[in-house]
């Protein structure tokens, strides 16, 4: 982690406080709410996905406008402008020879197989 970094998540952890916490957690229970009731009032899919980007925000908070929604959910006016920086160190990386990206290849089939088994299953009745 480089200075900057280390700058930003320190200004963003000290001004994260009691009352940040509880409105984000109030944030989260409603976002929960409404998407059981997009869930049970229009259809099952579109609730899931909607429940289901509630787990994805936090890993997508370097991207400025997630991180802009999440500084507005907190409302603390201290909290860093701009999202942290992304890291300039680089590692230098060898490439794999040709058999070695054979196990991921594998694995993407099987993942491929099992969502079609569980789309065919629950939801092409």
């Amino acid at each position: 982690m480089n200075d900057e970094q280390k700058e930003w998540l320190n200004q963003f952890s000290s001004n994260i406080g009691g009352k940040e916490v509880f409105r984000l957690i109030c944030a989260i229970s409603i976002w929960a709410f409404v998407g059981v009731v997009i869930t049970v009032a229009i259809n099952i899919t579109l609730g899931i996905t909607f429940l289901m980007s509630m787990f994805m925000l936090p890993f997508l908070i370097r991207w400025r406008p997630i991180y802009l929604f999440i500084r507005t959910i907190l409302g603390n006016k201290n909290l860093p402008l701009e999202p942290m920086h992304r890291s300039t160190i680089k590692f230098p990386r060898q490439s794999l020879p040709w058999w070695g990206y054979l196990p991921g290849l594998w694995f993407l089939l099987l993942d491929l197989i099992i969502f079609y088994i569980i789309i065919k299953k629950f939801f092409l009745k």
